[in-house]
């Protein structure tokens, strides 16, 4: 099931247009309420990111255009537990244990977020910036624009049941 939500992120960023800056929302409802998944992504170059949520559980996205990982590349670097950091402006980073994988053709991390974490996103107001750590060092660094990600961020929470306590 996860490479079905990893494809429907790479739907929705391609939909957005690789150098596009504004944050988009899809909801994807299902008829029998298992696979209800909202999404909410933007794109800076030829990188990904946003949140997922399904069933409840949310999660960072991260699509990169490396394309040096095979099979076996994949499950070293998650032995090494990699993390996936976050800064929000100018607020502390977010260190996540991420775990790498192929969407389609090219590595892509998911990590799962805390609803603090998604709502400090939402009213983000200059940046996001993200990084993948391997081993301690930092790869793929990539800010991305917050224009239109109070909306989308708020439609994910929204669609997820994840409102104020």
């Amino acid at each position: 099931m996860r490479a079905f939500g990893t494809t429907l992120v790479l739907t929705t960023l391609t939909l957005v247009g690789p150098a596009s800056a504004q944050w988009v929302y899809q909801g994807n409802e299902s008829a029998f309420g298992s696979d209800t998944m909202h999404v909410a992504l933007t794109g800076s170059g030829d990188y990904g990111f946003g949140f997922r949520c399904k069933a409840g559980e949310i999660e960072a996205v991260y699509l990169t255009p490396d394309r040096s990982f095979d099979a076996d590349a994949y499950k070293l670097a998650n032995i090494t537990q990699p993390k996936l950091r976050i800064r929000i402006d100018d607020r502390p980073v977010v260190d996540l244990e991420a775990e790498l994988n192929d969407g389609s053709g090219k590595a892509s991390a998911l990590a799962p977020v805390e609803k603090e974490l998604l709502l400090s996103a939402k009213d983000a107001r200059k940046r996001i910036a993200v990084v993948l750590e391997l081993l301690g060092d930092n790869y793929h660094e990539q800010s991305f624009n917050v224009r239109g990600s109070t909306k989308a961020i708020g439609s994910v929470i929204a669609g997820c049941g994840l409102g104020p306590d």
